[in-house]
């Protein structure tokens, strides 16, 4: 089922050349989880906002949807002060409270359980579609205009402006907030730098019917070709699952029968959930590393994929992209809420490229290690992993960092 955009919600597409001009505090260009947060955040603030995505933002809420997230405290603790967390329908909201992680060569394994820090769960499990369904709801009730099928054709920066031509209108605004995606247009008319370089793996998404109950528990298994993550869903037999192999791996996993894969994938997981069986249909993407070398100019900022993809392997990818909001929020409430300098966005510039330059070189760090089959490295991951399961102040230590990331 489809759910139908309030009235607020335009969908414009160019006629003959003639653009409506528009002026507005912040325009974010974006339909996104982090783009259309962006915009209630700023709308909440008192801010006039204009919120730009090319796509009709459609919502289809009838099946499972396979593109997931794992939501870590502080991107929870966002959405409830934004007022989200409120209309998120709650049955299809699955919190984990433990994580059962092993390298399949040394079958060393490492627990997490959420009692270590005294919580009720590590995070959440929310499908996109329910998402996006939630913030479409808030952006409607408050009003914020939306203006989807409105494809950004031009950004020019003028003085203290920026003006941007997306679908039939001219949008003169303060402020430009960039959260369009992996591949970003508007990065590329901003002439953005980015660095990236290719992790030569495909990951393979679907939703599967799991023949023993999750409990609540995410998996994750290291094969030397890629890590397969099992993550929980409402459903007590019912996991979404994103499994990294080389490219030609994921290549004949893909055209395989679905029998054939359903047998794969339970020896992946060293049938530790019992017989799997796709519920879905499979997709699958390349996985690249990409980080913007600025995340800021005189009346712009970016955040999201926009900003930066990492591996999938810790499930960090929308959380980072919602840090980079929270921060960005917190710095202009510091300086008391009511408008922005070059000094605040170059101070969110410092902060989230020194912070997610970490993060890239901590995840690229673990694929290539697991990824190694050298014995000596085998042994020595072994001991680590074993090491770090019987100390739970590092446990402690990882399960905190991971809540703030």
């Amino acid at each position: 089922m489809e759910q139908q955009l309030p009235a607020c919600f335009v969908r414009v597409a160019r006629g003959d050349g003639v653009y409506m001009t528009l002026t507005t505090d912040v325009v974010v260009v974006g339909g996104g989880v982090v783009g259309m947060t962006a915009a209630l955040a700023m709308h909440l603030r008192g801010f006039v906002v204009s919120l730009v995505d090319a796509s009709t933002c459609k919502v289809n809420l009838d099946n499972i949807d396979r593109r997931v997230y794992a939501l870590n405290r502080t991107s929870i603790d966002l959405f409830v002060a934004l007022g989200v967390w409120q209309v998120l329908e709650q049955s299809r909201v699955s919190p984990y409270e433990k994580m059962h992680i092993w390298d399949a060569i040394s079958g060393k394994c490492l627990d997490f359980d959420a009692r270590l820090v005294g919580e009720a769960c590590l995070g959440v499990i929310v499908e996109e579609a329910i998402l996006k369904q939630a913030l479409l709801q808030r952006l409607g009730d408050l009003g914020v205009q939306c203006l989807f099928d409105s494809p950004v054709r031009e950004v020019e920066v003028r003085g203290d402006k920026c003006l941007v031509q997306a679908g039939a209108m001219e949008i003169i605004t303060s402020l430009l907030i960039v959260a369009d995606g992996a591949n970003s247009i508007v990065r590329e008319l901003l002439r953005v730098p980015i660095v990236t370089k290719p992790y030569y793996q495909d990951a393979i998404v679907a939703t599967v019917q799991t023949e023993k109950v999750h409990q609540r528990t995410a998996y994750q298994v290291f094969h030397p070709e890629g890590p397969l993550a099992f993550l929980p869903l409402a459903d007590p037999y019912h996991c979404s699952i994103v499994w990294s192999n080389t490219a030609a791996r994921a290549e004949q996993l893909m055209v395989a029968a679905d029998s054939d894969f359903n047998t794969h994938l339970t020896t992946a997981l060293a049938g530790k959930l019992g017989t799997c069986t796709l519920k879905s249909k499979r997709h699958s993407f390349a996985l690249c590393m990409r980080h913007v070398q600025q995340y800021s100019g005189a009346n712009w900022l970016i955040m999201g994929d926009a900003a930066h993809t990492v591996h999938p392997l810790a499930g960090l990818g929308l959380n980072l992209g919602l840090t980079d909001l929270s921060v960005w929020l917190a710095l202009l409430d510091t300086n008391g809420g009511g408008s922005w300098n070059m000094r605040l966005l170059a101070a969110y510039q410092r902060q989230r490229k020194a912070e997610v330059t970490k993060v890239i070189y901590m995840l690229g760090g673990l694929a290539l290690l697991f990824s190694n089959t050298i014995a000596p490295l085998v042994g020595m991951r072994g001991l680590g992993m074993q090491l770090c399961d019987s100390a739970h102040f590092l446990k402690r230590f990882f399960i905190s960092q991971a809540a703030v990331l």
